[in-house]
């Protein structure tokens, strides 16, 4: 027996770097996904068609040299420990459309996908909450992500047409319902990222060493109080700090705007995240700059920011209409002046992590 599991990629509207730091985000789940089958077997064996490569394993603690196993295998593992129960052997064929290293979530969206798929296929009791959470772990403490929880559960518990508000601090949700809402452009800007690669977990410690020296957390922090502790948190603490906090702030009033279509609100929010990114967060590249520098110059545009960890991937845009002709322009421009291909998506909001077919 065969069975198929569809786990979504995601975007971030935005409230980008908060979900660590307790603060509030504003993912969707969309149609770009992760399929991934489970076929009855003797033996443990995973095969990806992402990177062409077919690999044997034993559900030890043990980490594998083939990076991407990790991944699967963590999630394994990761029930298994959680349902404190030994799993039967499985063969896991991975593939789709959802791109690796964009920014859209392919880890999460992969660990899920397998953490849900498993409970499907052994009858095991856990709801999608507690899917999101044991992939979570499992990025964590396996794969080595001091990745948050916001990736894991928009793709356990994402509905179309609809942002998850997520309260990170008190891992509180609410559905945001988006009427008309504007097309959405990802520009994968062909610079990849590995967060694991340190960068991503040096912000987070930074964030860490902020909350330590004024005493409470980012997220009970005002504008005011960081100002206030401007001096004695030196420049890049100080940088760091104040993204969070202006973010969360940025979140709440794009609730607001979405809620009264007021969609040059929203976009002017967009703008405003990219450049706390770029210049407080400072997880931006000249390519990703360049790009959000040429969508400025095009009324069809409402707004745009990078999406992910940072460091390249991708650049979410809120258009009026799907800017074929634009997009083409600045292509154009950017594969002239950067040694990167850049490739476009048009998306929509999707449901989360679901089966789609036995056979």
């Amino acid at each position: 027996m065969k069975y198929t599991f569809r786990s979504p990629g995601r975007i971030n509207l935005i409230g980008e770097h908060t979900d660590y730091n307790g603060g509030y985000v504003l993912p969707a789940a969309i149609n770009k996904y992760t399929h991934i089958t489970f076929e009855e077997s003797d033996h443990f064996e995973a095969y990806s068609k992402y990177f062409d490569q077919r690999v044997k394993f034993s559900l030890d603690e043990k980490k594998e040299n083939v990076e991407w196993l990790n991944y699967v295998k963590g999630a394994l593992l990761y029930t298994s420990k959680h349902v404190k129960k030994k799993i039967n052997p499985w063969k896991i064929e991975i593939l789709g459309d959802l791109p690796l290293g964009a920014g859209l979530s392919s880890s999460a969206s992969l660990m899920v996908g397998i953490v849900y798929g498993l409970c499907r296929v052994e009858n095991l009791e856990m709801s999608r909450r507690q899917v999101a959470n044991v992939a979570h772990k499992a990025e964590n403490g396996f794969v080595g992500v001091n990745c948050g929880i916001m990736d894991q559960y928009i793709v356990a518990m994402g509905k179309k047409n609809t942002f998850m508000l997520i309260d990170t601090l008190t891992k509180g949700i609410e559905y945001i319902h988006a009427e008309r809402f504007p097309k959405m452009i990802i520009i994968d800007s062909g610079v990849k990222h590995k967060l694991a690669s340190g960068e991503y977990n040096k912000r987070r410690v930074e964030c860490g060493q902020v909350e330590k020296i004024v005493g409470v957390r980012l997220r009970q922090m005002s504008l005011d109080t960081v100002e206030k502790n401007k001096k004695t948190l030196g420049d890049t603490l100080y940088k760091r700090a104040f993204h969070v906090v202006s973010e969360n702030d940025r979140v709440l009033k794009a609730i607001e705007a979405i809620k009264k279509s007021h969609w040059e609100d929203l976009g002017r929010l967009l703008y405003a995240s990219h450049e706390s990114l770029r210049n407080f967060y400072e997880v931006s590249t000249e390519e990703m700059d360049f790009i959000i520098g040429e969508l400025k110059k095009n009324e069809i545009i409402y707004g745009a920011r990078m999406i992910g960890g940072g460091f390249g991937g991708s650049i979410l845009a809120l258009s009026r209409r799907e800017p074929s002709e634009e997009i083409s322009k600045i292509r154009a421009k950017y594969e002239s002046k950067f040694d990167a291909k850049m490739k476009v998506y048009v998306v929509t909001t999707s449901e989360g992590v679901r089966e789609i077919q036995r056979a």
